[in-house]
């Protein structure tokens, strides 16, 4: 870990993941797509990789990388873990409505999302996979042996390195125009670094934002959890940040650095405004979500980015803004706020178990123990539940 400067991110920006690169290149030369396919489909568990029909240097690369790193403190994990269970709805409300925009607003990394058509084509299912990794790294024992976060994490990694091989490789052969030295090596270091943070600190800020209130320790330990899903997706430890505060600094030089509105960016966030509208279902909640990114995003970001404008004669929209939003300006810590945004982010969790379940083949899996806790099948009391 060393103090980060511009010249470290731009060498990380040309860098992606050795390791796992590698892999990929030999798992390609010797195995058809049709069994890499089973391999990803099966990790789902790491119990599960010994699957007919996985080859063995998939069972080996998995039991060879399932380890959290040396300095990995478990007693830090579940606290994380532990905060999850109290505020895990509006975790995920932050991380939509403030972390996934700012990453788009970020112009070069948001290019290569977009050509790779990774989050443009099958949108809803790629930002339920997202959600779901989310869900699997923050859940009480995700990330103990055979934990959900362990085997997602790797899934990921190994998706990561498929798209740097496929999409260089038709970069290589001229069918998609992509200059690397102008945007970088595609899913990067920097990128990765820059996700990392935008899931732990850029979260934990929406959720302040919103009234919540998270101790320093809790800040500490959820930003230390984050810290070892990104050493098991494959970033560079001397990239981590120290603690929750250089993690800031790092974060805010990564938005100064590329922080610009581009088309891809706006696009991807309309995308995701469009999924969240379709799975809250309701009318009067339309301008919801654009009401919850004007707020945590500030005007400049939701310029960027092309955040709709809520109409305001949309009844929801005036009273969100008027009785909710505006009250936290008085220091009230929101209550009616935290009211109104309670209800919305049951409604974005259930609508996002509810359709997932309908249709699509990558579920949102929310552990009995969290629906418990999260009162998911009582609406009424989950709202007087104490967070």
């Amino acid at each position: 870990m060393v103090q980060i400067t511009n010249e470290i991110l731009d060498d990380a920006r040309q860098c992606g993941d050795a390791h796992a690169d590698d892999f990929i290149t030999q798992v390609v030369k010797k195995h058809e797509l049709s069994e890499i396919n089973i391999f990803f489909k099966s990790l789902v568990y790491n119990n599960q990789m010994h699957k007919p029909g996985i080859p063995a240097d998939f069972i080996d690369y998995v039991n060879a990388n399932s380890n959290l790193p040396p300095w990995a403190d478990k007693s830090k994990i579940e606290l994380a873990q532990n905060a999850f269970t109290r505020i895990g709805p509006v975790f995920v409300v932050s991380y939509f409505c403030k972390s996934l925009p700012e990453c788009y607003a970020c112009g070069k990394g948001a290019e290569v999302l977009y050509k790779t058509g990774r989050l443009t084509e099958h949108t809803r299912r790629r930002v339920a996979q997202t959600a779901q990794f989310v869900l699997d790294v923050m859940s009480p024992g995700g990330l103990e042996e055979n934990g959900r976060g362990i085997a997602t994490t790797l899934k990921v990694r190994l998706m990561h390195a498929s798209i740097r091989y496929y999409f260089m490789r038709e970069v290589n052969r001229g069918r998609i125009e992509y200059d690397p030295t102008h945007y970088g090596y595609p899913i990067n270091q920097e990128d990765l670094l820059g996700t990392m943070l935008a899931f732990s600190c850029v979260v934990i800020e929406g959720m302040e934002q919103l009234g919540f209130i998270i101790s320093v320790d809790e800040k500490d330990a959820i930003l230390h959890l984050w810290k070892c899903v990104g050493y098991l997706i494959g970033i560079d430890e001397k990239l981590m940040p120290v603690d929750y505060h250089s993690a800031l600094q790092t974060w805010n030089m990564i938005t100064e650095r590329h922080f610009e509105p581009t088309t891809a960016g706006s696009d991807l966030t309309n995308l995701l405004v469009e999924f969240l509208d379709e799975i809250l279902h309701e009318k009067f909640l339309y301008d919801v979500v654009p009401i919850l990114m004007h707020r945590l995003l500030g005007d400049n970001t939701t310029k960027l980015v092309g955040v709709r404008t809520p109409k305001i004669y949309n009844p929801i929209a005036f009273i969100a803004f008027i009785l909710g939003i505006w009250l936290l300006k008085f220091e009230s810590r929101g209550f009616i706020s935290k009211i109104t945004s309670h209800y919305v982010n049951m409604k974005i969790m259930i609508g996002l178990e509810k359709y997932i379940a309908e249709g699509e083949d990558t579920g949102i899996y929310i552990p009995p123990s969290l629906r418990e806790d999260w009162q998911m099948d009582n609406h009424l009391l989950s709202l007087f539940k104490k967070r």
